[in-house]
């Protein structure tokens, strides 16, 4: 079996409609696992379902019917991946579909 020892490092760690699918220690884990495979400086840029203050009726009502059972709040998110890095910036979008969804990305830095 492969172990982190003498693996490649690197600039980025993508993980695209990952986080709603895990439960917070499972999300925590990868933060951790993704900041020890990146370079200094390197980047962990997740992309998920939010739910956020004032967001559409419909947009709610589509989150809550996702396949991921841990949706969360822009807080939420920020929470898993605060303590793991050294920079977290968080950018919510609502005009990245056609349909009303509310998008956040972390941009998690080591």
């Amino acid at each position: 079996p492969q172990t982190l020892q003498n693996q490649p490092e690197f600039d980025i760690v993508l993980a695209v409609g990952i986080l709603h699918h895990l439960n917070d220690a499972e999300a925590v884990q990868l933060c951790k696992f993704a900041r020890t495979v990146l370079k200094p400086g390197g980047r962990l840029v997740t992309f998920d379902g939010c739910y956020v203050k004032g967001q559409s009726a419909l947009a709610h009502y589509i989150l809550s019917k996702d396949r991921g059972q841990n949706v969360r709040s822009q807080e939420g998110y920020r929470a898993i991946a605060s303590p793991v890095f050294s920079t977290v910036t968080v950018s919510i979008r609502h005009d990245l579909l056609r349909i009303p969804y509310t998008h956040i990305i972390l941009n998690c830095v080591k």
